[in-house]
């Protein structure tokens, strides 16, 4: 493949002029315009976004890359006629030849149209991970697939690069039996890795070799549905395993301590496109001493489809999107013992 932005550019005015999406002739040989249809394989939670899969936001932007030459092309999406479009008209990823390309795609692009896209620095902290907004930012998607001039309408199933990891509070009971109200809760997730990478071009993201056993923290509200939240690098679990602490002020002014701590065994890892979920109910035993966070559910939900809008054809209509689920592992619930703390 060569590098043939001028002579897409002069192709999309020939369209223009000529109000259909044909084949152009790019001195002698014919080339081919690459549509872009895409999914995102998600799961159903609190944040309506790209974040989840329910759906892309307006303009959102992507990367895509086609061969050796068309490198970082972004791409916005469209919400008025669910489509994907180059930002740069000009920049249009095309093809010529019979040859088959490879293409990937990465979300969200960095570096300059036109160039190798660069590994990204990762550094998760507790501040960039307490909203859905903030999160947004390091929900790193990847595709790659190929693409022919006989075949051209490509489609691109992202898939997430990070693990996902909630943690729902639900209220428990005092010691004659009545409800726990809970207020705002302060957690810790403690014993896992926070810094690392993702490498646009392979679409692995990884922790660095250096990095320290580290923990994170979030205040838990009636707004946040009592829910910890945070897209984590994928990483082996440590020796220690993973502990959970927690507080929490109730209305009569009582300070309530909160711990749990994961074995390694029960918990080793963290993949890439899986979240894991627990369920913890927080009791009240009146006591002065840390109270054990009991384990009402913990699994890793197969990721569906949410939006069932119909969309168009991508061969009728170009760049179209779309999201849609995809048939991933499950985890079977399992009991865990806490351990108390020494």
């Amino acid at each position: 493949m060569k590098n043939i932005s001028s002579m897409a550019a002069l192709a999309a005015l020939l369209l223009v002029s000529c109000g259909q999406d044909t084949d152009v002739k790019f001195a002698g040989d014919e080339g081919a315009k690459v549509t872009f249809s895409a999914s995102i394989n998600e799961q159903n939670s609190q944040d309506v976004s790209r974040v989840t899969g329910v759906t892309w936001d307006d303009g959102d932007e992507v990367s895509i890359s086609c061969g050796p030459t068309q490198k970082n092309v972004f791409y916005r999406y469209n919400a008025a006629d669910n489509s994907f479009t180059a930002i740069n008209r000009f920049d249009e990823i095309w093809l010529l030849g019979n040859e088959e390309y490879d293409v990937t795609a990465y979300y969200p692009h960095v570096g300059e149209e036109g160039t190798v896209p660069p590994v990204q620095i990762v550094e998760i902290t507790s501040e960039n991970q307490d909203t859905p907004e903030e999160r947004a930012a390091f929900d790193f998607l990847y595709a790659s697939t190929k693409a022919t001039k006989a075949e051209p309408n490509v489609h691109l199933n992202f898939n997430h690069a990070m693990s996902r990891v909630n943690l729902e509070f639900v209220p428990g009971t005092d010691p004659e039996g009545n409800p726990v109200t809970l207020t705002d809760i302060e957690c810790y997730l403690v014993g896992i890795k926070r810094n690392g990478t993702f490498d646009t071009e392979t679409g692995v993201a990884a922790v660095a070799e250096d990095a320290a056993v580290s923990d994170l923290r979030q205040m838990l509200n009636a707004d946040n549905d009592h829910t910890f939240t945070a897209y984590l690098l994928p990483q082996t679990i440590g020796a220690e395993g993973l502990q959970i602490e927690a507080a929490m002020t109730t209305a009569d002014g009582r300070r309530i301590y909160y711990f749990l701590e994961i074995p390694v065994s029960d918990w080793p890892e963290m993949k890439a496109g899986y979240s894991y979920n627990y369920t913890l109910t927080a009791n009240d035993y009146m006591t002065a001493s840390p109270t054990v966070l009991e384990i009402s559910g913990t699994d890793i939900n197969p990721w569906t489809e949410v939006n069932k809008e119909e969309t168009p054809d991508a061969k009728a209509l170009g760049t179209e999107a779309k999201a849609e689920g995809s048939e991933w592992g499950e985890m079977e619930t399992e009991e865990i013992i806490p351990v108390e703390k020494q």
